[in-house]
C-alpha cells in the first residue's frame, strides 16, 4: 500500500517541529528583568538622582535657559547662581524649598527688582510640568549653593494638574501661521522682524522670539502686542521701544495670524517661508 505524497510531507514536517521544539527546550533559560527605574511618584529616588533630573528639566522641556542664566549676568531674568542659598533669605520665615515651589507656580509673587513680570507659571501650558517634574526642578535650583532637601509632600497635590502636551495642544488660536509669518517680517512701520529675530533672521533691538510659543502663553502674547508696556520691559532690553500702535497697524485677521505665527515658535528653526 502506498502512502499518498500529501501525508508523508505531513509527517515530515511533525518530525521536524517536534526536533526543533526538543532543541529549545533544552537550553537552560535565563530570566530577563526590566532595568530598574526611577520612580519619582513613589518616592524611590536619592538626592543625587532628583538633581539630575531636575537640571534635565530645567534645560529642556522646562526652557529655563531661554530667560536664565546660571553664573551669568544680562539675561532677560535673573541669574540663578547660589539660588539654593539665596532663596532662604528672600522672604523672611520661609524656607528655600517653600520659596522655590511658590516661585515656579506664582511667579508673579516674588518679583526680582529690575526684572518685569513675565514668566508663566511652569505647570501650565505652554510649559506644563507635571508634580514629579516640579520636585525635580526644586531640587536642582535647591542644589545651587543650598541643601537639597525638598520632598514630593512639598509640592501642593494640585500643581500639575492642567498642565502637559495635551493641554497645550488644545490650545488653539484662529490664525493662519504662514500668513502671520509674512505680517512679523513685512507689515507695519517698522516690521516686527526689524527688532526682533526668529531663527536668525531679525533684528536684535528686541529679545529673540524663536521660542516664544514655548515659554509663553497666547494671553501673553497677545497682550504684548496690544500693549507693550502692560507686560513689563524683558531685562536687558531698553525699555519703550516696541511701539504702542502696532495693534492699530494691523487688521483683526493680521494680528490673529501674527499671534498664531508666534505661538508655532518653539525651537529656533529657519521660519518657514
Amino acid at each position: 500500500m502506498r502512502v499518498p505524497v500529501v501525508v508523508k510531507v505531513g509527517i515530515f514536517a511533525l518530525l521536524v517541529m517536534g526536533v526543533y521544539t526538543y532543541f529549545a527546550n533544552s537550553i537552560p533559560q535565563i530570566e530577563s528583568k526590566p532595568p530598574e527605574e526611577v520612580s519619582l511618584e513613589e518616592g524611590k529616588v536619592t538626592p543625587e538622582q532628583l538633581v539630575k533630573v531636575g537640571e534635565e528639566i530645567f534645560k529642556t522641556k522646562g526652557t529655563c535657559e531661554v530667560c536664565h542664566r546660571i553664573g551669568q549676568a544680562g539675561a532677560r531674568a535673573p541669574d540663578l547662581s547660589g539660588i539654593g542659598a539665596r532663596a532662604a533669605q528672600r522672604k523672611p520665615g520661609t524656607s528655600a524649598k517653600a520659596y522655590l515651589v511658590e516661585s515656579l507656580l506664582e511667579p508673579g509673587a516674588h518679583l526680582v527688582e529690575g526684572y518685569p513680570n513675565i514668566m508663566p507659571r511652569v505647570d501650565r501650558p505652554p510649559i506644563g510640568l507635571n508634580r514629579s517634574e516640579l520636585w525635580a526642578v526644586v531640587a536642582f535650583l535647591e542644589s545651587l549653593g543650598g541643601t537639597v532637601d525638598v520632598k514630593l509632600d512639598d509640592v501642593p497635590a494640585t500643581a500639575g494638574g492642567g498642565g502637559g502636551a495635551a493641554t497645550t495642544a488644545a490650545i488653539v488660536v484662529p490664525g493662519d501661521p504662514k500668513a502671520g509669518r509674512e505680517v512679523f517680517f513685512k507689515k507695519g512701520a517698522p516690521p516686527c522682524a526689524a527688532c526682533h529675530r526668529i531663527g536668525g533672521e531679525g533684528g536684535q533691538v528686541g529679545p529673540d522670539l524663536s521660542k516664544i510659543g514655548a515659554i509663553q502663553t497666547p494671553e501673553y502674547i497677545m497682550g504684548k502686542i496690544l500693549d507693550p508696556a502692560s507686560k513689563g520691559t524683558v531685562a536687558g532690553f531698553p525699555a519703550g521701544v516696541m511701539p504702542p500702535t502696532l495693534a492699530q497697524q494691523l487688521t483683526a485677521k493680521e494680528y490673529m495670524d501674527l499671534v498664531a505665527f508666534l505661538l508655532q515658535q518653539k525651537g529656533g528653526e529657519a521660519p518657514k517661508k
